[in-house]
């Protein structure tokens, strides 16, 4: 049994890791707000394009295409980009999507970032960005659904008003208005770091816009933070798995 002693120690090491965290997140946050002074948003309508058309390529299953719409990221040579569906069986409590890179020997690793190459720019972060969030969209089955997302970039995007669960798929949803909200996303830079900001929806939460920090090495994304997230709509489509 756990003595009070050691459940004191545990309370305050998870309360001290919580502070520090918070510490974390708000020293970020000034970081960006130095960002934003400095610097103008880097995301054009180009980034808005790229982001929409590999939405849609995993939507319509077309994977191949992934890295010839991030055309700022690069692999070495023989190396395949691939994406490995998850498992949909009726016993799991859930499975996740994910991308995979392949090397010339066949073995694939799902460390996609310890290969891809990124143009260190404004593009090629917001490109990094839109990999590093993509499963969220990639198919997911059963518990894997709490962590799906419909990104928009701004009020022409309605999001997917699907239910999570496949036999309340014919279901209609009230769509909200997001006129009134700007959803285009944003790229800062400042002293080699970038700081994105992009929207979206989740039916176990709403319309959200997320804030992450990211960092390059050597052409290689080093650091992926995301130091924010700001709920502009709440919404919950009441389903507990």
């Amino acid at each position: 049994m756990i003595d009070e002693e050691e459940a004191r120690r545990w309370l305050e090491s998870q309360e001290r890791r919580k502070r520090e965290e918070q510490e974390r997140k708000d020293a970020v946050k000034k970081e960006y707000l130095k960002a934003v002074a400095a610097s103008g948003n880097g995301a054009d309508e180009y980034s808005v394009r790229t982001a929409r058309a590999l939405r849609e390529a995993v939507y319509d299953k077309e994977y191949d295409s992934v890295l010839t719409i991030l055309d700022k990221a690069v692999l070495p040579d023989g190396h395949l980009f691939g994406i490995q569906i998850c498992e949909m069986e009726s016993d799991s409590l859930g499975d996740w999507s994910r991308p995979f890179i392949q090397d010339p020997d066949g073995y694939r690793n799902k460390s996609v970032f310890e290969f891809l190459r990124f143009e260190d720019s404004c593009p090629g972060a917001w490109q990094a960005f839109l990999l590093h969030e993509m499963w969220h969209y990639l198919p997911l089955w059963w518990h894997g659904n709490y962590d799906k997302r419909h990104y928009l970039y701004s009020p022409e995007d309605q999001p997917l008003f699907d239910h999570p669960l496949p036999y309340f798929a014919k279901k209609v949803w009230i769509s909200p208005d997001f006129s009134r909200f700007d959803l285009a996303p944003e790229v800062r830079t400042l002293e080699g770091k970038y700081y994105i900001s992009s929207c979206y929806w989740t039916s176990f939460g709403g319309l959200i816009r997320e804030y992450a920090k990211l960092t390059f090495k050597d052409e290689m994304l080093d650091g992926f933070y995301v130091f924010d997230e700001k709920t502009l709509v709440e919404y919950d489509c009441g389903i507990c798995f």
